[in-house]
C-alpha cells in the first residue's frame, strides 16, 4: 500500500514538470515566431500594411498623411494625398475658397515596404 501513493505522487510530479516544459516550449516557439516576423519586416518580406495609418476624411489606410486643419472646428486632421487636394484646394498654403486650411506637416510610414 505504501508503494501506490508514492507512484501517484511521482506521476503528479511528472505531469507538473511536463506542463512546465510545455509552457517553456510554447514560450520559446512564440519568441522564434516574433523574431522571424521582425526579420521578414527588416528584409522587406513583411506585412505590406504594417505601420499604415488611416485618413481622417476617407478612412483609407496609407503610408503618407498630411497634418492640417480644413474646417471650422480648426482641429488637426491627418489626410491622405487625394483628400489633401480637396481640403486645401491643391495649393500648399490654401486659397481664399479654403479659409480654414492650415498646413501642419507630413507623417511618413517608416516601416513601409518598397514596391
Amino acid at each position: 500500500m505504501l508503494s501506490e501513493p508514492a507512484t501517484t505522487s511521482v506521476d503528479v510530479d511528472d505531469t507538473s514538470s511536463n506542463i512546465a516544459m510545455d509552457k517553456k516550449a510554447l514560450r520559446k516557439a512564440n519568441k522564434k515566431l516574433m523574431k522571424a516576423e521582425r526579420r521578414a519586416q527588416r528584409e522587406g518580406r513583411g506585412d505590406p500594411l504594417a505601420g499604415q495609418k488611416i485618413c481622417d476624411m476617407c478612412n483609407a489606410s496609407v503610408n503618407l498623411l498630411v497634418r492640417c486643419t480644413y474646417d471650422e472646428s480648426q482641429q488637426w486632421k491627418m489626410v491622405c494625398g487625394k483628400c489633401w487636394k480637396v481640403a486645401s484646394g491643391g495649393v500648399v498654403d490654401g486659397d481664399s475658397t479654403h479659409p480654414f486650411y492650415k498646413y501642419g506637416g507630413l507623417w511618413k510610414n517608416r516601416r513601409a515596404q518598397p514596391n
